[in-house]
């Protein structure tokens, strides 16, 4: 995804991920693609935070994604980690052109089954967007760089919708 089309994706996600966020009752929310580039997100209380959770959602989709070949399974469809006050929920969420993946954590508010079924739905919304239709790659290392520093620009900017 190139730095330029940055801006119009965020913007064009903001919407599917807030329902998302509020029909499945999730604390947590956060949209990345493969490289962890954030490009929604919801609920987080720090920069900081979002960014070690971007780097380690996009390594432990690439981590699955490696034991699903080593396991000759085509694609995992979820990853779920269930802990004593907090779940988490990991997965792939198919465009036209590039796979995005969401990381949601939540509590005993929400449950698995309502996340799975909204997950699909916000997928069936965002795959849907004119703005993922045609999503040029980043093809050399400056561009990826270039394409690197615009998303760490936008995570560390201020959120206008929370008023400064």
């Amino acid at each position: 995804m190139r730095g330029t089309e940055l801006p119009r994706i965020v913007a064009a996600l903001r919407d599917p991920i807030d329902t998302f966020v509020r029909d499945a009752r999730v604390r947590v929310a956060l949209l990345i693609d493969r490289s962890g580039q954030v490009l929604a997100q919801h609920g987080f209380t720090s920069s900081y935070e979002v960014m070690n959770v971007a780097a380690l959602a996009a390594a432990a989709h690439a981590t699955s994604r490696a034991l699903a070949d080593l396991t000759s399974v085509d694609e995992w469809a979820h990853l779920h980690h269930a802990g004593s006050r907090q779940e988490l929920f990991l997965a792939t969420l198919a465009t036209p052109t590039v796979p995005l993946i969401l990381v949601a954590i939540f509590d005993s508010e929400s449950s698995l089954g309502l996340v799975q079924l909204f997950f699909r739905q916000m997928g069936e919304r965002v795959a849907a967007l004119p703005e993922l239709q045609a999503v040029s790659a980043s093809v050399d290392q400056r561009s990826f760089e270039l394409d690197l520093e615009a998303g760490i620009a936008r995570t560390f900017a201020p959120d206008p919708r929370m008023g400064s």
